[in-house]
């Protein structure tokens, strides 16, 4: 703590007693009027409360439980084989517990949506720099701005891979806007836009 004349004061040079004398006068020049006595007294009681009862308490042991060692060495290839094991066995339940890819729809896939009419519109990922609210918008090839659904900001529409459009970034995205980037293309090309 600094004083008016470049001064300092050491808290911890002083006695407990002492600190609080210094934190009710601080105090006071804010108006603030306290029992700094009175305070010590409740803190020293409320201390002891807290001494005598985990003095009292004694620690539970869990029976039975067995500490992991860290070091142990697993078998890679027994867990592979555990692992192969489980799959067989439930084969079928995972297979209809997951969709197949065929049961998504074509866009999901390909990041093209077609109009009735024919008209192509792409898949475009953003994260908005307003609100970092991530969505998808399917735009024109020729779409130069969009916006974020949710606080309307409007953003650049810029290609989603390194070589531009028709290429597109591994999540079947051919635009981006905002502060997205699929960084297993960017990390090894220049920094983006």
């Amino acid at each position: 703590m600094e004083t008016n004349h470049g001064n300092f004061i050491e808290l911890s040079e002083a006695d407990n007693l002492s600190k609080l004398v210094i934190i009710k006068n601080v105090f006071e020049l804010f108006g603030v009027d306290s029992d700094i006595m009175e305070m010590a007294q409740t803190f020293s009681e409320i201390g002891s409360a807290y001494s005598s009862f985990f003095n009292e308490v004694e620690p539970i042991e869990i029976e039975g439980l067995e500490k992991i060692d860290k070091n142990t060495n697993t078998n890679t290839n027994e867990i592979r084989e555990q692992l192969t094991q489980a799959y067989e066995d439930n084969k079928e339940e995972i297979e209809t517990t997951y969709k197949e890819r065929n049961d998504q729809p074509e866009f999901v896939r390909t990041g093209i949506k077609q109009d009735s009419d024919g008209t192509k519109r792409y898949r475009l990922h953003y994260k908005c720099v307003a609100c970092w609210n991530k969505e998808n918008h399917f735009v024109f090839f020729d779409s130069k701005k969009t916006w974020c659904h949710k606080c309307q900001h409007e953003m650049v529409v810029l290609p989603a891979h390194p070589e531009g459009f028709p290429n597109h970034d591994t999540f079947q995205n051919f635009f981006r806007a905002g502060e997205f980037y699929d960084w297993n293309l960017w990390r090894s090309e220049s920094q983006p836009i």
